[in-house]
């Protein structure tokens, strides 16, 4: 039922009412490729050099405006290569933006649309649009990420319910949580007892929650197995602010925080400001209060499932478009979890842009912070 279903047609056959036959053929096709593979690598020397010279060229053609009026949106961008592509990604990086949201790339749908390319069958009926913004380097490490982030996710569970224990799991800021969803559908698959895994997908985006819950609808091993509330076995799609959630209950096992750090100042290797010598600004919420609220809600041995973020020309075409990220080698993840008791215990996989590492939490207090040279610590 995904007779040439391009990457956005398969995004609306997600999460749009209806379409359940071809929603549970996407679901399908897409945990065959991550949990059997043949899994696919990085972008190779061509693609990176492609990167360079797209950076050099929308930096030589796009141009900013700016909003008059003080309650319009603060910006937007115009580059008529873009818009001459009528691409729903490249609407989303000229859209213009609030102030309070400008750094963020906005728009869950085109944000999923590098997870539709892991499915051959969708990847075949790709445009050429679809594949110089879906596959180019940092597409193809968003595809590698989130393949390394399912698996990843899935072993944790299954170590803890193979040793006879009962697993809660919460993807943060998950957007609509499609990594998580196959994850939980894999371990079913595989006969692991329902009533022994809780999962929450939460995001703060009430679209987002709402897309996640229609698709839960309408796939077989979920639909039965909705809850509305967090603790009960099942799974819920729940609307939340992290910063604001109570940390009553049972603590979580396993957490995935997985393209959520490189929004957050502090415990940095750069930032978009430092490369552009632009002005820092001062954020309330820094990497260092979402560490302390991973640590608050966790269990003394969970496993932490998150991503490093590396310098690269893909990236900075991004920033091209006004969007703002923190960068994070591995040692600088490492240094800020080590403020919540989170010590790596394994590397899932390294690409161009992103590594996905797996943290594991320990109260022991012989266990020493690794401290990084002055100014990293921001």
């Amino acid at each position: 039922m995904m007779t040439d279903l391009k990457p956005m047609e398969a995004v609306a056959a997600l999460y749009a009412e209806g379409r359940q036959d071809e929603a549970r053929a996407i679901i399908a096709s897409l945990a065959r490729a991550v949990f059997e593979g043949p899994h696919q690598s990085p972008a190779g020397p061509a693609q990176r050099l492609m990167a360079r010279a797209s950076h050099r060229l929308l930096q030589w053609t796009t141009r900013r405006h700016e909003s008059a009026a003080p309650d319009q949106p603060a910006a937007g961008f115009r580059n008529r290569l873009l818009e001459r592509s009528g691409h729903p990604y490249a609407s989303s990086l000229l859209a213009s933006s609030h102030q309070d949201v400008e750094s963020l790339v906005e728009g869950g749908d085109p944000m999923n649309g590098p997870y539709m390319m892991i499915a051959p069958e969708i990847r075949g009926a790709g445009t050429r649009w679809d594949r110089l913004f879906f596959n180019s380097v940092q597409g193809r490490d968003v595809q590698l990420r989130f393949i390394w982030e399912t698996r990843a996710t899935y072993e944790a569970a299954c170590h803890r319910l193979d040793q006879g224990r009962p697993v809660r799991i919460k993807a943060l800021a998950a957007g609509t949580g499609l990594s998580l969803i196959l994850a939980y559908t894999q371990l079913l698959q595989n006969g692991y007892n329902p009533d022994m895994i809780s999962v929450s997908i939460t995001d703060r985006d009430a679209s987002n929650t709402s897309k996640t819950g229609r698709l839960l609808a309408k796939l077989e091993s979920t639909r039965s197995r909705i809850i509305s509330h967090e603790g009960a076995a099942g799974i819920a799609a729940i609307t939340e602010d992290l910063f604001e959630a109570r940390t009553a209950g049972d603590p979580y096992d396993v957490v995935t925080a997985v393209g959520i750090l490189e929004y957050f100042p502090g415990f940095t290797c750069e930032t978009t400001e430092q490369r552009l010598r632009l002005p820092q600004p001062a954020e309330s919420a820094t990497a260092l209060h979402l560490a302390a609220k991973i640590g608050e809600i966790t269990a003394p041995s969970a496993s932490l499932i998150t991503n490093t973020y590396r310098p690269h020309a893909s990236t900075r075409i991004l920033e091209v478009f006004g969007k703002r990220f923190d960068y994070r080698e591995r040692t600088h993840v490492a240094a800020l979890l080590a403020t919540a008791n989170f010590q790596p215990a394994r590397l899932v996989g390294s690409g161009a842009i992103y590594d996905v590492e797996v943290h594991e939490k320990s109260d022991d207090k012989t266990f020493t912070p690794l401290i990084l040279p002055h100014g990293h610590l921001a």
